[in-house]
C-alpha cells in the first residue's frame, strides 16, 4: 500500500489544504466575522456583547451555543 504525504502527513511534511477546504475555511471565517460584527450587537444581550468586546471567541461556553444556532440559521453544515 502506498501512502502519500497528502493522506498521511509525517513530522516533516507540510500539510496543504485542497481548494475545497480553503474555500470552506474562508466561508467559515466570513461567518465568524459576520457573527461578531453584526449578529452579536444586534441580537445578543449585554453579557454576550461584553464577552465579545473582551476578546472571547466563538468557542467560549456562553457564546458557543449562540454561534452554533447562528451557523445553523446560515445553512452551515
Amino acid at each position: 500500500m502506498h501512502v502519500t504525504p497528502r493522506t498521511c502527513p509525517g513530522p516533516g511534511d507540510l500539510w496543504q489544504l485542497s481548494w475545497q477546504e480553503e474555500k470552506r475555511e474562508a466561508e467559515y471565517e466570513r461567518l465568524v466575522e459576520k457573527f461578531f460584527e453584526k449578529y452579536i450587537p444586534e441580537y445578543c444581550d449585554e453579557r454576550i456583547n461584553e464577552l465579545a468586546e473582551n476578546g472571547e471567541d466563538e468557542r467560549h461556553p456562553e457564546i458557543e451555543p449562540i454561534f452554533d444556532q447562528f451557523l445553523k440559521n446560515e445553512g452551515w453544515h
